[in-house]
């Protein structure tokens, strides 16, 4: 009797720590941007090793195209480590099961779609 009990304890104690593993499934990896007709050529790809490339043509004068990794702080993707002389948008949010990226910086918002 007492091997049946430590038996049963001990399957669910398995069952009990197997189903808090934790499983980061990344729904926002891919590439957002705005309509190929759009001269700002916004682009924000984020890819599986942690690495980002952003590109914003919104400004002639300030061409934006950065490489860099990123990192998941709460809800919110940042973009660090990159190249840029210019401040840009480095903070995402991504809605709809992965499908907008949204962004604000200062007054300014981006709204990207996956590509």
């Amino acid at each position: 009797m007492k091997n049946i009990i430590k038996i049963v304890v001990v399957v669910v104690l398995l069952i009990t720590t197997s189903s808090f593993t934790n499983k980061i499934k990344y729904d926002f990896i891919g590439t957002y941007g705005v309509p190929d007709n759009d001269p700002a050529q916004i682009k924000l790809t984020l890819l599986d090793d942690h690495t980002f490339i952003y590109q914003d043509f919104s400004n002639p004068q300030k061409k934006i195209d950065v490489k860099g990794n990123w990192e998941l702080k709460g809800k919110l993707v940042v973009l660090k480590d990159h190249n840029s002389q210019y401040s840009f948008h480095n903070k995402w949010k991504f809605l709809k099961d992965g499908q907008v990226a949204k962004s604000r910086k200062g007054m300014t918002y981006y709204s990207l779609c996956r590509l």
